[in-house]
Formats: C-alpha cells, sequence, structure tokens
C-alpha cells in the first residue's frame, strides 16, 4: 500500500473485492466477539439517503470541491459543459495523441470516447487488454444466465481498500495519456476513489505520464465517508453485472507497459464534467442524478446484451436514456417495460417510466413518421391483414418479403406471425350465437 506523503496533490484511492471482511467474520466465531455487519436492506437504505442528499447539494459541492482542488498547487482545473469541450481540452493540453489508454467508465465509453475519434485519437480500454483466456466468453455469457443471484442468498461480495496511490513515490512513468472516469470525490478533500475489478485503473494512475480524471456532477459527494459508501455500493450491487462485459475484445488490446519510460514530470488534470447534468436538476429526469453507475438495472434486462448498436457502449437502460436526453441517440425503443431494472436498482430510480416519459417528449417536438404511426396501432395492422386474407398470409411465407419486413418496420424474418382469417372474431361469435 501507498502512503500519502505529498500535499500537492489530493490522495486517489482504488478499492478492489475483498476477502478480509470475510476472514474477520469467521475469525469472530472462534473468539466469540460478534462483529455487526450490515444487511443488504440497510445498505440500500443508507445508500438512498448519501445520494438524496447529495442531489440536494450538488452545485454547492461542486463548488465547494472546485474551491478544495485550487489548493493543491500541482494540479490542473478545468470545467467542461459537455463532451465536445472536453474533448477540446483534452487536445489543447496534449494535441492529438496517437493512443490513449481508458477506464471503463461509462462516462468516458459513452459520452467522451466518440468525440475523441472525431479528433482523430486511438483509444483502448486498458480493462479488456487484461483478459489473457478467449473461452472465457463461453464460460460466462453463455452460462450467465445459469448463475443463482448471489443477493437472492443473502450473500454480499465485500469491497475494501487495495491501494492509496501517492504520486510523489512512483517513480517514472510511460508516455502516453490516460483518461479515468472517477467513480466518487469528495468535496471536503478533494480526494478521488475508484472501483476496480482487474488492476487496470492502478495501472494507469502509476504509469500514464498525464492523466485526466473525469468528474461528473453527480460523482462529487459531501465527504470521504459518502464517497466510500458510493464507491463499495458500486461493488455490492454491481457484482453481477461485471460478468456481462467479461468477453475479451481483441480490438481493444494495446501493450502500454512496452512503452518507453519518460523523466518527464507527471501532469494530473481534474475535469469537473457537466455534459446536461446540472439542467437534470429542474427535469423529469432529476432521479438520474441517484445513480451511482453499479448497471444493477443492466443485470436482468431480457434486451441488454442482444443490441447491435450497443457493441460500444457501456450498457444499461439508465446509460441509453442519459444518452439520450444528451442528444446521442435516439429514445430507447425495445424496452419492454417489464420493471426489473427498476426492481435491481439500490435507489429505487423508476427507469421504465423515465424512458417512458423520454419517448413521448421526443416525439411530440419531432412527430411520428408513417412507419412508426402503423407499428404504433397494431389494430390497424390486422385489419389490414384480415382485408387481404389468405393473401396476406401466404406472401408472408416468402423469404424476400420477411427480409424486407425485417428492414422497414423492424420485425425480425424468424419472428412468428399471427394469420389473418377474413372473418373477425367478433362476427365468428355473432354467427355461433344466433346459428
Amino acid at each position: 500500500m501507498f502512503m500519502i506523503v505529498n500535499t500537492s496533490v489530493p490522495k486517489v484511492f482504488v478499492f478492489e473485492p475483498s476477502s478480509d471482511e470475510k476472514r474477520k467474520n469467521v475469525a469472530s466465531i472462534y473468539g466469540r466477539k460478534k462483529i455487526a455487519t450490515k444487511t443488504l436492506d440497510q445498505i440500500k437504505e443508507e445508500l438512498k439517503e448519501i445520494r438524496l442528499k447529495n442531489r440536494e447539494t450538488i452545485e454547492t459541492n461542486t463548488e465547494r470541491f472546485r474551491n478544495t482542488l485550487e489548493k493543491y498547487p500541482h494540479l490542473k482545473i478545468h470545467f467542461a459543459p459537455d463532451a465536445k469541450s472536453l474533448s477540446e481540452i483534452i487536445k489543447r493540453v496534449t494535441g492529438i495523441p496517437k493512443f490513449v489508454s481508458l477506464n471503463k467508465s461509462n462516462v468516458v465509453i459513452n459520452e467522451i470516447r466518440p468525440y475523441l475519434k472525431k479528433l482523430g485519437i486511438n483509444s483502448y480500454i486498458r480493462y479488456f487488454s487484461e483478459f489473457e483466456d478467449l473461452s472465457l466468453e463461453k464460460k460466462f455469457l453463455v452460462d450467465y444466465w445459469m448463475l443463482p443471484g448471489l443477493h437472492a442468498k443473502n450473500l454480499l461480495e465485500t469491497f475494501d481498500l487495495k491501494e492509496t496511490i501517492d504520486f510523489s513515490k512512483n517513480g517514472r512513468s510511460r508516455t502516453y495519456v490516460s483518461i479515468l472516469g472517477v467513480n466518487a470525490a469528495s468535496a471536503e478533500t478533494g480526494n478521488l476513489y475508484f472501483l476496480q475489478h482487474m488492476s487496470n485503473i492502478s495501472k494507469d494512475i502509476k504509469e500514464a505520464n498525464t492523466i485526466f480524471f473525469i468528474v461528473p456532477l453527480e460523482k462529487i459527494v459531501k465527504d470521504d465517508y459518502s464517497a466510500k459508501v458510493h464507491v463499495r455500493s458500486m461493488g455490492i450491487f454491481g457484482l453481477e453485472s461485471v460478468i456481462l462485459d467479461l468477453k475479451p475484445k481483441k480490438e481493444e488490446e494495446f501493450d502500454f507497459e512496452g512503452l518507453p519510460f519518460t523523466d518527464k514530470e507527471k501532469e494530473i488534470h481534474i475535469v469537473i464534467f457537466d455534459n446536461l447534468r446540472k439542467s437534470l436538476l429542474s427535469s423529469h429526469y432529476t432521479d438520474l442524478l441517484l445513480c451511482i453507475d453499479c448497471r444493477a438495472c443492466a443485470r436482468q434486462c431480457p434486451v441488454g446484451q442482444h443490441l447491435p448498436d450497443m457493441k460500444d457502449k457501456v450498457y444499461s437502460p439508465k446509460n441509453l436514456l442519459l444518452l439520450h436526453l444528451q442528444g446521442a441517440i435516439k429514445p430507447f425503443e425495445l424496452c419492454l417495460h417489464c420493471g426489473r431494472c427498476e426492481v435491481e436498482c439500490p435507489v429505487g430510480i423508476q427507469i421504465p417510466e423515465l424512458l417512458w416519459k423520454a419517448q413521448v417528449e421526443y416525439y411530440q417536438r419531432k412527430g411520428r413518421s408513417i412507419l412508426k404511426k402503423m407499428l404504433d396501432n397494431p389494430e390497424l395492422l390486422a385489419k389490414i391483414g384480415v382485408y387481404f386474407a389468405p393473401f396476406s398470409n401466404w406472401v408472408m411465407k416468402f423469404p424476400l418479403v420477411r427480409a424486407i419486413m425485417k428492414v422497414f418496420p423492424g420485425i425480425h424474418n424468424r419472428a412468428k406471425l399471427p394469420s389473418f382469417s377474413q372473418q373477425t372474431f367478433r362476427e365468428w361469435y355473432e354467427k355461433r350465437k344466433h346459428g
């Protein structure tokens, strides 16, 4: 563990899964000394209370955090109102680097990475280069749905402090830029908090010569205790969702450890990042600021892992909703409104309702296409099918017709469609009733 002795920069705490608490509980059995542990419901209650209070004080916390950072002379502090401005800050500071390392933060991947691509910057998610076993896809993704739910069995993973990183003791750095989305930041001390399941974040903080710590407004909390609760809760409620990402990606691999060392002084930039978040405070979507980005909502989403356009995104229903509100994508149309995401959310965000509101508002502004009007009116489609029956049943058997339906209306070519009859059920019933 590294100890901070240099006060020129804030402390950086990295949390990882740990068995320390489990060992203490086992030891307590033999020592006959009961060690109090919180239940899942108690953790949720404390977390929600902290997040609600944080939302009320988000502007105060942001201002206090910025004032705290200004006390550290070696820090470079920036404020970015949107993702385009943030990418321009990176360009201004670094030029256009040939490559940068990213952590798997949805803020970095979903919101910032597209703008880095527009600038011609090659970026790699170092998290994925840690995988060596290519059979992980079979072991985890295929069999994932057969895994038992840990929380249903009252089993909780523990996450404890792994490292306190001291920039003054890390030795030489390598010649590359790292962009890291911060999981929590203390307004009181300026300390930054991360949760990692591999070692990619620790390596980037220690090795990169230039680091951009991206701090979204909702991740700035009152104090260090609140930050610890936030990060540990990310681990507890998001552990099972991590398995969904354990697919090795060859395109993300880059040998950052093979880059040359430099004696150049390390540059540390902290970017306070808005990107529509402040405006959410006075909108229907203010509950999104309660989110801790654990992605528990993705764990049982029936459509999440089957979206072809989400391959380059960190998926969750909440992430898709935020991307839409930021103008990056259209409304999420595939939501089944099953409510599983709301049940899984540790702070109780009503995501299905917010997704529905976003769709309604979007089409009120933009209007609906003729195709969408038809798909939104299944009775009309049924009447057309009935009117042309049995021809409509016959024509839908052709592969070419089914291929056209997949491209335009979006109906899958293997979907089982109903058979149409020239006689409606009401007509059939009336004839039998009086016959």
